[in-house]
């Protein structure tokens, strides 16, 4: 995966045919057929359409290198590796590639990143920026598989490492302020006491200066100086570098982030209350476009963050289509060259770090109790509650002190289908036309006026998008196909790769955590994808996986035996019909979870296209409490029927908001 542009030059494949941008008249692009040299035309908005159907992919910008098959994921040691080689390359792009400007360049570099012990050569540096050049950016070309050649367990055991570790952290890392020699003194007279309990032919290697300042050098700039001057004097001395960064054009810096609507919502269906849904914003730092958004039940995790960016990378050209009387265009999308993201365990994940390398994004995450860090992305948050949420029926508001005698449940009348409408409304038609205050002039305006088209990068292979930003397992591929949560998977196209690689076959799977209908399986040899679809088609498709585990639990619960596809098919019947019975309880709890269960998410990858975050505990106890507690819930709903009032009645009893009424009307429609 890399980014293109619409360029003169560019290679593009509609419906299989390649063509080359040949020039451009006005917004009208020539496209000459690589093949039979015939001339087709098609207008720029034409070119971005096809891009978001994902019928429009960029083959001559693949990301093909030495040593590594695209699609492959990085070790947390060689990602790391890259990252920093990445570093270098960056610092020498514009750099004449002789010896004398490349050393300076590299020496400057070296200065400020202080990794590795030694500066680099300009000839290593030399080759790294040709790999990354002809990746089209994909860091993951800086690291190839002749690492795994030569000794892989290094020169110090991993006793010695950690007795290292342990002088650092008691000596080094400490109000102290330990110097690098005492540190290292320390940890010889560690491994000295471990040697006496050891026989000599036994002994382990004595550390040396040299390993000391290595493991001290991968620290952290900002956890060194908290932790040796403290947390305020380190946000003191880091604030003035990284709290107030200067961008020169759209799509340089980005920043992301979650919050929860200040609004109850009603399901669709039956009108009664479901909770407050959660909303996934990405906002350009420039412009103050909005790059993307997503709005559900699902709670933060990556799967909100894998839609919020699709819908970042891909042009909106199809909003007033899927959205009747949105009025503006929405101009902002791309690939953004920095990411900005906060602590959230959703940020904090393998996945997303390697899809950012794969399209060259500058992964940044915020430091602890730094709100100014992405201040921008949180003030759009607060301005979004404040003007869409408050004054419409149903908020919560933020102050609990406002909210008077006013009962949100009882006067939530926004669907969640209007909701996602409203919001897109207000983003296109009223905040990004209206003057900013610090641009003195509207978003959209500032967008226009400072891009171009073929300024923009996009994904090349629109459609891998869905395998880069999925969930990454590795499963056997037997006779049956391939086993994931009890479904099995299987296509021709898997019988000729076992016949090719033979019957004991480990494959690397990516799942879309919204759809398990299909999954994409990984050739081993070439990482080529291929698109699997389940055997049980009538029980999968459409369903997420954590609906399927919901719905596994409940089977085991409340059958006696285990009919496989069959008694989910039955457990997945029971549930629809006692959700309409807990629904005439008054539980807003249970109502959020159902409307996760039901949930059809508005912008997520349609195949294969979340990414599994790293486990955590803390995810971990969520998922499993919420999948026993739901389904503990809805096997005993219909016993606990209480009469409530009608959902029609209910609805009506309303206050009219005072809101726009463009967006006013759309409530009244429901």
């Amino acid at each position: 995966m890399a980014t293109a542009c619409f360029e003169q030059g560019t290679i593009v494949q509609i419906e299989g045919n390649q063509h080359r941008l040949s020039r451009k008249i006005d917004d009208c692009w020539q496209l000459e057929h690589s093949k039979t040299g015939r001339i087709v035309e098609y207008t720029q908005q034409d070119l971005l359409r096809m891009t978001a159907e994902q019928t429009l992919t960029f083959p001559g910008s693949v990301s093909i290198y030495r040593g590594r098959p695209a699609g492959r994921d990085l070790s947390a040691t060689d990602l790391e590796l890259a990252k920093l080689r990445r570093s270098y390359v960056l610092a020498v792009l514009d750099i004449p590639n002789s010896r004398i400007p490349l050393e300076a360049a590299i020496h400057g570099a070296w200065k400020r990143l202080k990794s590795p012990e030694k500066a680099p050569g300009w000839v290593s540096v030399y080759w790294w920026k040709r790999n990354f050049l002809s990746a089209k950016g994909d860091a993951r070309a800086l690291v190839n598989n002749g690492r795994s050649r030569g000794n892989r367990y290094g020169r110090y055991p991993a006793a010695v490492i950690d007795f290292c570790d342990q002088s650092i952290s008691a000596k080094y890392l400490s109000r102290t302020r330990n110097s690098i020699q005492q540190t290292l003194e320390d940890a010889l007279l560690r491994v000295k006491k471990e040697n006496n309990l050891r026989p000599t032919c036994d002994a382990l290697p004595l550390p040396t200066r040299r390993l000391i300042a290595g493991l001290i050098a991968n620290i952290p700039a900002f956890d060194k100086h908290a932790a040796r001057y403290g947390h305020d004097s380190a946000v003191k001395a880091f604030r003035g570098v990284t709290g107030h960064s200067v961008t020169q054009a759209p799509l340089e810096r980005a920043e992301i982030d979650h919050t929860l609507l200040d609004l109850m919502v009603v399901d669709d269906q039956s009108g009664l209350p479901l909770g407050r849904p959660s909303v996934t914003a990405c906002i350009d730092c420039y412009t103050r476009c909005i790059l993307g958004i997503y709005i559900g039940f699902n709670p933060p995790s990556y799967q909100s963050v894998a839609a919020c960016l699709k819908d970042c990378f891909l042009p909106k050209v199809n909003l007033q289509r899927d959205y009747p009387g949105i009025v503006n265009e929405w101009p902002a999308y791309g690939v953004m060259h920095n990411l900005v993201v906060d602590g959230g365990l959703e940020f904090y994940s393998a996945s997303l770090e390697q899809l950012c390398l794969s399209l060259n994004i500058n992964w940044i995450a915020a430091p602890r109790r730094t709100p100014w860090f992405k201040g921008k992305i949180e003030r759009f948050l607060g301005t979004m509650n404040r003007a869409v949420a408050h004054g419409v029926p149903g908020t919560t508001f933020s102050n609990i002190f406002e909210k008077g005698d006013y009962n949100p449940v009882k006067h939530a009348v926004v669907t969640l289908s209007t909701l996602r409408k409203v919001v897109r409304m207000w983003i296109a038609d009223v905040y990004h036309q209206q003057v900013h205050r610090s641009l003195q002039t509207t978003p959209a305006k500032m967008w226009t006026s400072s891009i171009r088209p073929e300024d923009i990068r996009l994904p090349d292979e629109t459609t891998q998008l869905d395998v880069v930003m999925g969930r990454v397992e590795s499963r056997s591929l037997t006779h049956k196909g391939i086993e994931f949560e009890g479904l099995f998977y299987n296509s021709p196209e898997l019988i000729e790769l076992q016949r090719k690689e033979g019957k004991k076959l480990t494959v690397e799977i990516r799942i879309n955590e919204s759809d398990i209908g299909s999954i994409y399986v990984l050739s081993p040899k070439t990482s080529k994808a291929y698109a699997v679809p389940a055997l049980d088609r009538e029980y999968a498709t459409g369903i997420s996986l954590w609906q399927h585990k919901v719905i596994k639990n409940y089977q085991r619960q409340h059958f006696d035996k285990d009919d496989g596809v069959d008694g989910w098919l039955k457990a997945k019947d029971d549930i629809s019909r006692e959700i309409d019975a807990c629904f005439k309880l008054k539980r807003t709890r249970t109502h959020k979870r159902i409307a996760r269960y039901r949930e059809t998410p508005e912008q997520v990858p349609t195949k294969a296209g979340t990414i599994n975050p790293v486990k955590t505990r803390s995810q971990t106890l969520t998922r499993a409490t919420v999948e026993s507690s739901t389904a503990d819930h809805i096997s005993s709903i219909g016993a606990q029927e209480q009469p409530g009032t009608p959902p029609q009645e209910w609805a009506i009893s309303v206050t009219r908001p005072r809101f726009k009424a463009e967006i006013r009307d759309i409530y009244e429609d429901q």
